[in-house]
């Protein structure tokens, strides 16, 4: 009885963006999550001043985010019921 509840989790990523002056992170939905992140880690590590507007799926529809206002970058797994 057990299985038949476990064949209906699945796992969705996203990817959370800390910013200085927001307490909470911004949890953004991508069908590419692993690339985003990529790019955001890469934009973390570098000092750029850069604009970054992206197109997410999910709750929030558009963001926009100066470079120098992130903090940190991570990905988070989340399963679910299909």
């Amino acid at each position: 009885m057990s299985q038949q509840y476990n064949s209906n989790i699945k796992v969705k990523t996203s990817v959370l963006v800390f910013l200085k002056n927001l307490a909470a992170p911004l949890v953004l939905y991508f069908d590419n999550p692993q690339e985003i992140y990529e790019e955001l880690r890469e934009v973390v590590n570098t000092p750029v001043n850069k604009v970054f507007e992206f197109m997410p799926n999910g709750p929030i529809k558009k963001v926009c985010v100066n470079s120098q206002q992130i903090s940190a970058v991570a990905l988070q797994e989340e399963q679910y019921f299909a």
